[in-house]
């Protein structure tokens, strides 16, 4: 989930498949344990297992209420062809943030880009790749900007979007571990 390159899109799908799991090795461990007379505290265990299940789910759901906001580009992971009807919502929100995009452009653009995702979503290799290689893939093999260009700003406000922020909090860590060095100023400290 904190790869350096996942978008927003990529992020959400992966907390929206978080589940609740307890390995068959542990139901059979509990399993055991209440055939023992330790029922009571098996009950407890489980009860105590959900609950940290719930407090995490409920931590990932704040966490992702945010992400609700990007809903409408959901369909830039290309792993499934686009529909006009989502395409269309991603525009809409985009004029309501000040980017305008032509949808008449738009619309033939994304017929092109429909053609170019039947072909390649039959190969496993283009389903392994992340977003924005998808994307690259795409604008590469296009024959003009004209071809892509409305695309292409959905594509430039998208891809601005941080997923996480994993990668500053990793910076501010090795920033904090090395300190100062002598001679320097830390910018964190004035």
């Amino acid at each position: 989930m904190e790869k350096e390159n996942n978008s927003i899109v990529e992020v959400k799908k992966i907390l929206n498949r978080v589940h609740t799991f307890m390995s068959l090795k542990v139901k059979g461990r509990l399993a055991q344990k209440s055939t023992d007379g330790l029922g009571k505290g098996c009950d407890q265990f489980c009860a105590n297992v959900q609950g940290l299940y719930s407090a995490c789910l409920e931590y990932l759901e704040k966490w992702m209420t945010p992400m609700e906001e990007f809903s409408s580009f959901m369909w830039m992971d290309l792993s499934e062809t686009p529909d006009w009807n989502d395409v269309e919502a991603c525009i809409k929100h985009l004029g309501e943030k000040g980017v305008p995009i032509d949808d008449a452009k738009c619309f033939d653009q994304v017929t092109n880009l429909k053609k170019f995702t039947e072909r390649c979503n039959s190969d496993g290799e283009f389903n392994g790749l992340q977003a924005h290689q998808k994307w690259t893939k795409y604008f590469e093999k296009a024959k003009s900007i004209a071809c892509y260009s409305e695309l292409l700003k959905i594509a430039q406000f998208f891809f601005a979007v941080p997923s996480q922020n994993a990668n500053v909090e990793r910076l501010f860590s090795l920033m904090q571990a090395s300190g100062p060095r002598k001679g320097t100023s830390c910018l964190l400290s004035h």
